[in-house]
């Protein structure tokens, strides 16, 4: 709440900044703090009018009657303010009407909207979702767009213009099962940099397809106990992709940056015996050998095992400086077929999830081959767990070999 100051002779200070420099201390508050400064002066009365954002919440107005005429007073006063932000925390349970909804995410666009941000109150997955208008698609000045809860429909191709939006957050978006609709939306953006999808868990979409010529850093993650999409990937510009808690039956990557950093924590639903699955995990590991530096789960090295085991083979991961791996009890000793293929790797530190269930841990004669080869070696256990005996040797064990 911004409160004016006066000096020993009265004088009103703060109300006495130009309008513009008064708009711009307001846009760091939310609008409903924004609106309470009306009460202040003159000076502030209609002040927040002038102000280029709106962060509201649904939850803020008694009924969707006082809402809608909240949002008319702000459109209507000054219909040649370009709106920096737009920040709304919607309750889809509180008076929802989709017509309103639908105009008011229109009137934004219209108004030259530079950051989105929706964000759909629900309690269980299952709840309805709103739905994005068209309009959203070809917004010529947004830059930023966050979307939560909501469901996007296909939009013409043709109609499907974003020349200006660089970062794109995806949390839990339904796409109704049309695999379409999200590799329009990046396609559609040419200076795209930073996408991050957090898959809906009841969504239907069959393949996660991203094709980006200008896509900097990539994310996917699932909610889903079940499997997920298939995933196609072809960004050549790709400094930074993680794909955590995923369970495909394939994931094809048809390029990344050649020096990427990566964070691979998948499971793929798929026969090891089967040869397109082989063939599948083969050209995955082939891709991502190209990374610089890259973190893996134990989900990830029992896939990389596996394929070790059915082919005995792992392609060359000849760039990779430094490695992370998480993992727990026991699955560290199944790094050395991993860490030959590390030929150029410089630095591993192994974080193991909570305390081992091993009395003693003997470091195989193949391992202690692998780990003397490194330039630096480090263990690390969970702040809260103390190590057991046979930790605190391995941890010894790793010091010695670092040095």
């Amino acid at each position: 709440m911004v409160r004016t100051k006066t000096n020993g002779s009265g004088i009103d200070r703060l109300s006495d900044l130009p309008e513009h420099l008064s708009c711009r201390i307001l846009s760091h508050l939310t609008t409903k703090d924004s609106v309470r400064t009306s009460v202040l002066s003159k000076h502030w009365r209609n002040l927040w009018l002038h102000v280029p954002a709106l962060d509201l919440d649904t939850i803020d107005f008694p009924n969707n009657l006082v809402f809608k005429e909240f949002i008319d007073r702000f459109v209507e006063f000054d219909k040649e303010l370009d709106l920096k932000r737009f920040e709304l925390f919607y309750d889809v349970n509180h008076a929802h009407s989709f017509d309103e909804f639908l105009w008011m995410i229109d009137d934004v666009v219209k108004r030259r909207v530079c950051r989105v941000t929706v964000i759909n109150n629900v309690y269980v997955v299952d709840e309805t979702l709103v739905t994005m208008p068209l309009s959203l698609y070809s917004c010529a000045t947004l830059v930023n767009l966050t979307l939560s809860f909501v469901a996007m429909n296909k939009p013409q191709s043709e109609l499907v213009s974003l020349p200006c939006v660089k970062t794109i957050y995806l949390d839990a978006v339904k796409f109704d099962g049309d695999d379409s609709i999200l590799e329009t939306l990046v396609s559609s953006c040419s200076v795209l940099d930073d996408l991050t999808v957090i898959a809906h868990p009841e969504d239907y979409a069959q393949v996660v397809c991203v094709r980006s010529r200008s896509l900097k850093s990539f994310t996917l993650e699932s909610q889903s106990q079940y499997q997920d999409p298939n995933v196609v990937i072809d960004c050549p510009r790709l400094e930074y992709m993680s794909v955590r808690g995923y369970q495909p039956a394939s994931i094809v990557v048809h390029s990344i940056g050649p020096y990427a950093k990566v964070n691979i924590d998948v499971m793929f639903e798929v026969d090891y015996e089967d040869p397109p699955a082989i063939t599948m995990i083969r050209s995955f590991l082939i891709a991502i050998s190209k990374a610089r530096e890259m973190t893996i789960s134990t989900r990830t090295l029992e896939l990389i095992d596996g394929y070790h085991l059915m082919v005995n083979e792992l392609p060359k991961f000849s760039n990779l400086s430094r490695l992370n791996a998480f993992l727990d009890k026991s699955f560290w000793e199944r790094l050395p077929g991993f860490l030959g293929c590390c030929i150029n790797l410089n630095s591993f530190v192994l974080e193991l999830d909570g305390p081992s269930e091993i009395e003693e841990i003997k470091v195989s004669p193949l391992l202690q081959d692998a780990l003397s080869a490194r330039g630096f070696v480090q263990l690390k256990t969970p702040v809260s767990v103390t190590r057991t005996s046979s930790e605190r040797k391995l941890a010894a064990y790793f010091v010695k070999k670092s040095g």
